[in-house]
């Protein structure tokens, strides 16, 4: 018998799931092991270090166990600092059974932009729909008319909620298609000379396929990038993959929260021009605001 107010947690093949209930909300957080690429963003920023990612399993050169995230159901405070950050979609969270991250909605975390704007009049101008194909993970879906056997485009729509912003579609799609912003700012080294022979795990556990394997050796495009470093988490030999976050795109934010998990995710410099990036929109502001030329400054914003 459980007390309310307790997590529950469950184990299922393909998927781990945490429950809270209480009184008046109910807590769920959840974690989708196939969707998820092991890039420990997750376990690094989690303020209660609940989430622990288990060793990669690697079979010549193959992953043969991909990393797993475990959370741990007696520290974690669902905060969903977590699935604010997922680029992959992997954590989900609701609240009373309705999708919500309390850390975003209580103004301590920002919404990360991505977005991926589809252009439907220059999709219909090309027959061509190898972008939907291309889409590791399947997010895009083509619809077609079809009049005298002579098949066309008639709409083309992304799936938000699985879309990672690779940036695939719109680089390989029809000149204008596709408009995408990815959350994730950064910069990817490959060092094929430290790769072990036949070696491939980086190419096995990159989401977006930015990372390939021809039988010879790995290649990266850098274009498609999540620069989630999932690819450097598995790989066996240090220093044949690095990844380097630098920024984020994101809404405006002021919360210290914040600032602590960019310490976390990438570096201090990155926390001091985020504070220097907040003062310059505040001093803005004010200024503005004795010019008469915007909103008067709340009270007590100094």
């Amino acid at each position: 018998m459980t007390t309310r107010g307790t997590t529950l947690k469950h184990q299922l093949p393909e998927r781990q799931v945490l429950l809270r209930p209480m009184v008046t909300r109910r807590y769920e957080l959840s974690v989708n092991h196939d969707i998820c690429c092991g890039c420990s963003i997750c376990a690094t920023v989690c303020p209660r270090e609940a989430i622990k990612l288990s060793p990669v399993n690697l079979e010549g050169g193959r992953i043969a166990i991909k990393p797993r995230v475990d959370i741990n159901e007696h520290t974690c405070s669902f905060c969903g600092e977590c699935v604010a950050l997922c680029p992959a979609h992997a954590l989900e969270m609701t609240v009373n059974g309705k999708p919500e991250i309390p850390v975003v909605n209580g103004n301590a975390f920002p919404y990360l932009v991505r977005k991926n704007i589809v252009n439907l009049a220059a999709c219909l101008e090309s027959d061509d729909t190898s972008y939907a194909e291309e889409c590791p993970v399947g997010a895009i879906k083509v619809t077609f008319t079809e009049d005298r056997g002579v098949r066309r485009v008639a709409d083309v729509r992304v799936d938000k909620s699985t879309c990672i912003n690779c940036t695939r579609c719109m680089e390989n799609g029809p000149h204008g298609a596709f408009t995408v912003i990815k959350p994730y700012q950064g910069r990817i080294w490959l060092n094929t000379n430290f790769c072990p022979s036949g070696c491939q795990a980086c190419a096995d556990i990159c989401p977006s396929h930015a990372l390939t394997y021809d039988g010879q050796k790995v290649a990266v495009d850098r274009r498609f990038c999540l620069f989630c470093s999932a690819c450097e988490n598995v790989c066996p030999s240090p220093g044949a993959v690095k990844v380097a976050r630098t920024g984020f795109v994101h809404t405006p934010i002021t919360s210290a929260a914040w600032m602590y998990a960019v310490d976390k995710l990438i570096s201090f410099k990155e926390v001091a021009r985020e504070y220097d990036v907040k003062s310059q929109a505040k001093r803005r502001k004010l200024m503005l605001a004795e010019l008469g030329q915007g909103e008067p400054a709340p009270t007590g914003e100094k």
